[in-house]
């Protein structure tokens, strides 16, 4: 249980410093996401197609789990915009790879290669989202297996 509240603890504290360093300009997201894994989704813009997003989440599979991810996020803001012909709001389309640690009674240590779309409106500080995130375990033993959630995000200005 100890390393369950060292964990987030920490995670608690990097959001804190995040959400000062976004300040006005409006870069650092924080919601919820549904699905396999539930939690808490926090999204930190590093540049204008680049970011970092992460999540602490509760997993409801048949052995429940914490969960923990880190992602590297490339965006392309064109290729949704133009297929659905979005005229407000932004709809990118996104990929990326990160990391993942599984706590259960064999804690799982693995890389996500990651694949969403999100829509950002105009007007308002929020954006959803849908991803799919294929997971490669690589400890104790190399397995796979997957996330999809789709979220809420609030934008901090």
């Amino acid at each position: 249980m100890n390393k369950y509240v060292s964990v987030i603890s920490i995670f608690l504290l990097s959001l804190c410093i995040i959400t000062q360093n976004a300040g006005a300009e409006g870069l650092f997201g924080l919601g919820l996401i549904s699905g396999e894994p539930t939690g808490v989704s926090a999204k930190y813009w590093t540049g204008t197609n680049t970011a970092i997003d992460g999540g602490i989440a509760w997993s409801f599979a048949e052995d429940a789990h914490l969960h923990i991810h880190a992602d590297w996020l490339h965006h392309n803001w064109s290729f949704l915009k133009e297929k659905f012909e979005v005229e407000q709001g932004e709809i990118p389309l996104y990929y990326g790879i990160g990391g993942r640690i599984r706590f259960d009674d064999d804690a799982r240590v693995g890389a996500r290669f990651v694949f969403g779309m999100a829509y950002i409106w105009d007007n308002a500080p929020f954006d959803v989202f849908l991803e799919i995130a294929p997971i490669l375990d690589l400890t104790p033993e190399t397995e796979v297996n997957g996330n999809i959630a789709i979220g809420l995000r609030y934008w901090f200005k």
